[in-house]
C-alpha cells in the first residue's frame, strides 16, 4: 500500500513543477505546444446511501509541461433520486493564465522618388502575460442504463462562468522594416528597426464577463468482472446558450482503477475541438487523478 500512494504522490507532484519559457526576440511569438497535462485530487463523502459531497483540486500544465494553465479547487454535492437518474450541483474557483500576446500592425509604405518600395511602418502591440479570476457555478442531471457488461450515461449540465475585472499593461512601438531585394519577414536581422526608446504604454481592463453553456456529454463504461479496472469513452459538447452555437468539442477515452474501497485512480487521454474559437487551452491532455473515498 505504501508504494502505490508514494507512485500516485510522485506522479502528481511531478507535474506541478515544470519552468515557464521566456522569449529571445522582441518581435517573435513563441511556438506554443497543443500539448498539455491535467492532475487532480479528489476527496468524496457520502453523507447518506443516495447523497453525497465531494472536494476537488486540479492543477492544468500546457505546452508540453512548460507552463502552468490553471489550478482550481471546487466543492460539490449529488443526490442519486432512483436507479438510474441522478442530480447533482458544485462551485469552482479557478485561476487561469493569459500568455503574452503580440500583433504587429501595418501602418503605411514610404517609396523612394522612382516608385521603388523605400520601408514600411508598422505598429508592435505587446500585452503583457497576467492571471484571470474566474468563478463557476453549474447543476447537472445524469441519466443512466446498463446493458450487460457496458453502462451507457447521459449527463446535461447548465455552467455559469463568470471572469472578474482585472486592469493589464500594454505596450505599443513604433518599427520600421526596410526593403531589399527579395521581400519578405526576416525576424531578428537588421532590416527591421524597433524604437524601444518610445514606447506608449497604456492600461487595459480585462474580465468583467460571463458565459452560459450547456455541456451534453454521452458516456460508455465496461465494467470487466473479478477485474478493479475500468475503462470508458466519452463525448461531450459546448454549447454557447447566449448565442445558440457549438463552441467546443472533446473526446475522451481512459480509465478507473480501484486500488480499494476507499483509493482510486483514474488516467485518460483527451481530444479537444475548439471549432475555430481562441481559447488557447491545449488540444491534447493526459489527464491522472487520485480520489480518496471517506
Amino acid at each position: 500500500m505504501g508504494t502505490k500512494r508514494f507512485i500516485i504522490t510522485a506522479i502528481l507532484v511531478g507535474t506541478m513543477a515544470m519552468p515557464s519559457i521566456a522569449q529571445d526576440n522582441i518581435l517573435e511569438s513563441d511556438e506554443i505546444s497543443s500539448f498539455g497535462v491535467w492532475t487532480s485530487i479528489g476527496a468524496e463523502k457520502k453523507i447518506t446511501k443516495k447523497w453525497g459531497v465531494e472536494l476537488e483540486g486540479e492543477f492544468r500544465t500546457a505546452d508540453e509541461l512548460n507552463e502552468v494553465s490553471r489550478y482550481s479547487i471546487g466543492i460539490s454535492t449529488d443526490y442519486k433520486i432512483n436507479s438510474w437518474l441522478k442530480v447533482d450541483a458544485g462551485y469552482v474557483f479557478m485561476r487561469d493564465f493569459s500568455r503574452e500576446d503580440k500583433s504587429l500592425k501595418w501602418k503605411e509604405d514610404e517609396f523612394t522618388d522612382d516608385g521603388a518600395l523605400d520601408f514600411s511602418k508598422y505598429e508592435l502591440d505587446i500585452e503583457e502575460e497576467y492571471w484571470k479570476t474566474r468563478h463557476r457555478v453549474n447543476a447537472s442531471l445524469t441519466g443512466s442504463v446498463k446493458l450487460g457488461n457496458f453502462k451507457l450515461s447521459l449527463r446535461e449540465r447548465v455552467q455559469y462562468t463568470f471572469q472578474t475585472k482585472k486592469v493589464i499593461t500594454q505596450t505599443e512601438y513604433d518599427v520600421t522594416k526596410y526593403s531589399e531585394e527579395g521581400w519578405g519577414w526576416f525576424y531578428g536581422d537588421n532590416l527591421w528597426q524597433i524604437d524601444t526608446e518610445n514606447p506608449k504604454v497604456k492600461e487595459d481592463e480585462k474580465g468583467g464577463k460571463h458565459s452560459f453553456v450547456l455541456r451534453s456529454r454521452l458516456q460508455v463504461e465496461y465494467n470487466i468482472k473479478g477485474v478493479p479496472f475500468e475503462p470508458y469513452a466519452s463525448v461531450e459538447m459546448y454549447n454557447d446558450l447566449d448565442g445558440f452555437d457549438i463552441k467546443k468539442m472533446r473526446y475522451t477515452i481512459g480509465g478507473d482503477y480501484k486500488i480499494n474501497k476507499k483509493h482510486s485512480v483514474g488516467l485518460y487521454y483527451r481530444y479537444q475541438d475548439f471549432l475555430g474559437s481562441d481559447e488557447g487551452e491545449s488540444t491534447h491532455i493526459l489527464g491522472v487523478g487520485y480520489k480518496f473515498k471517506f
